[in-house]
């Protein structure tokens, strides 16, 4: 992903855009968000809602982390420009048992 913004504005517009970006998703989601110039971070208040905030974002690439105690999923999209991840629960694979 490329992010669009370039220029001394760019740490002001980042955190104009994670104001969207929690707004979008409510407030009362999110723990932690961690914003650079290109790219927002989330960290949701419950993992299990993760999968659902991401796709509520546009966020359909996920980055399965399985040697993680405990295992996590890393969702990552574009939102206004700007390269967004959100931490979930780790995805079961389709098939997988247990």
């Amino acid at each position: 992903m490329r992010t669009t913004t370039q220029g001394s504005d760019s740490l002001l517009r980042a955190l104009r855009v994670a104001a969207d970006v929690v707004a979008t998703v409510g407030e009362e989601r999110i723990e932690t968000v961690a914003v650079h110039c290109g790219r927002i971070s989330l960290h949701p208040n419950h993992l299990a809602e993760g999968e659902q905030i991401a796709k509520l974002l546009g966020c359909s690439f996920a980055m399965d982390h399985r040697m993680l105690v405990p295992g996590s999923t890393d969702w990552s999209g574009d939102f206004d420009g700007y390269e967004v991840h959100v931490r979930a629960e780790l995805r079961r694979l389709v098939g997988a048992l247990g």
